[in-house]
């Protein structure tokens, strides 16, 4: 059978090529956002992309992937599928809720490139039960020790923000900025209403989470998700998009038919605040609370 015309085939090559085009250097921090059916055909997959990014960022450099669980594991604490707040919640899932430090890869809601470099013996893995990350490079293990700390943490204690202020930058590829963790970190420094609910619970740690009753951990997960405000809120991240652009603040490359965005953390949370300081509800549409 013959291969489509319109669908192209990529290397390893190919996309460290690209990602140098678009402005990733040696020795940059990095978190990784991506969809691997996006660019195409990608020889040797997944870890192609993964290798890809350590050949630009090199061995100086800190490669950083989600390998978030929150929607499988939120939905075995909640015990129920379908929307819950901001967070369209699966089927409920095998999640074994005695163990959930350990995080399994079939839970693993951010793609196959994230799951890649979690099977890596050379990427240190977290244990966060929502939020682990696969790290490697300089930075690894600060980012990982941090974000595997609270279970729901503030803004300023997330690794994205530390990543951040060692310079690290945010690519997005394949992908839209309703994956970009950088979002997130905006809105609660703007302290906006629909994203602190969980404000008096920014310092509780992980083990202090998995000690508290069934019960009493689904109460905090709903109101995590969004799911106790008198609202209901659709996302439309992508709104910061033309902000960004305007202010010089994001690189768009190409690489087969994946598009490719590259910013510096640090300009995102500067451009994202001042945008939401005019308008507050730039990223979400407030809508009525379904019954």
């Amino acid at each position: 059978m013959s291969q489509r015309r319109d669908v192209p085939t990529v290397t390893r090559r190919d996309i460290a090529l690209g990602l140098a085009g678009v402005g990733l250097d040696p020795g940059d921090g990095v978190i990784v956002h991506a969809s691997l059916s996006s660019f195409g055909r990608v020889t040797d997959g997944a870890d192609a992309v993964v290798d890809a990014v350590l050949d630009v960022v090199g061995p100086e450099g800190t490669t950083v992937f989600p390998t978030f669980t929150g929607d499988a594991v939120g939905a075995a604490i909640l015990g129920r599928s379908g929307r819950a707040g901001l967070v369209d919640l699966p089927d409920v899932p095998d999640v074994d809720l005695g163990d959930l430090r350990n995080v399994k890869e079939r839970h693993i809601d951010t793609g196959a490139i994230p799951k890649a470099a979690r099977r890596r013996d050379d990427f240190l893995k977290g244990t966060h039960p929502l939020y682990s990350i696969a790290a490697k490079g300089p930075l690894a293990a600060e980012l990982v020790e941090l974000s595997d700390r609270c279970i729901f943490a503030s803004a300023k204690d997330k690794f994205i923000y530390r990543l951040g202020e060692h310079g690290g930058k945010a690519l997005l590829l394949g992908v839209g900025h309703l994956s970009n963790s950088a979002v997130h970190v905006v809105a609660e420094i703007a302290g906006l209403e629909y994203k602190v609910q969980d404000r008096p619970y920014w310092s509780l740690t992980v083990d202090e989470f998995l000690r508290m009753p069934r019960e009493r951990q689904a109460e905090l997960v709903r109101r995590h998700f969004g799911a106790t405000l008198p609202y209901d809120v659709e996302p439309h991240y992508e709104r910061i998009e033309p902000v960004l652009v305007a202010a010089k603040a994001i690189r768009f490359g190409r690489i087969g038919n994946a598009e490719v965005r590259l910013m510096k953390i640090t300009d995102f949370v500067r451009v994202g605040l001042a945008a939401l300081k005019r308008n507050p509800w730039m990223l979400v549409d407030k809508l009525p609370k379904s019954s």
